[in-house]
């Protein structure tokens, strides 16, 4: 059985990624921040981390950064897929550069979330991937502009780090 851990502070969005998820025969355990996360990481074996990137203590990059540069391979190695509705034009990128196996953009599609579950899963060593669930990046924040969202994101990951 394949385990996974659900991060997002909404408890709506990882009801709804826990329930898709079942539906896939897959077991969850869920958190609401990176920092509760990481305790479940380091406490369980888990196959797949599937987290929010904009979550109140610790984001989803620096719970990316940590797994990443974690000494134990099999932490270092669990697939990541990061979700969020974060509208920016260097989401993708950023957040693959940072160690993630793929990204997902909220509102979450059914057919979408599952469909990166089974890649991620079927693909684990294979490289990264990315897709796109939700439309494209409105024009403000065009490819290659940043938000100062994800900005601040970058900057705190990167300073805890």
């Amino acid at each position: 059985m394949i385990r996974c851990l659900v991060v997002d502070d909404m408890r709506h969005n990882r009801a709804i990624a826990v329930h898709w998820l079942a539906e896939l025969g897959h077991a969850t355990l869920e958190a609401s921040d990176g920092s509760e996360a990481w305790k479940l990481i380091l406490a369980k074996s888990l196959d797949l981390v599937i987290t929010d990137i904009e979550m109140p203590l610790v984001s989803g990059l620096e719970l990316l950064q940590q797994l990443r540069n974690h000494d134990d391979e099999r932490v270092a190695n669990i697939p990541v897929i990061v979700m969020s509705s974060l509208q920016d034009g260097m989401l993708e990128e950023t957040v693959l550069s940072f160690g993630a196996s793929m990204v997902v953009r909220k509102p979450l599609t059914k057919v979408g979330f599952q469909k990166a579950v089974a890649q991620v899963l079927g693909k684990r060593a294979n490289g990264h991937q990315c897709t796109d669930d939700g439309g494209d990046p409105p024009e403000a924040y065009a490819p290659g502009m940043i938000s100062p969202t994800l900005r601040r994101l970058i900057n705190k990951a990167r300073d805890t780090s």
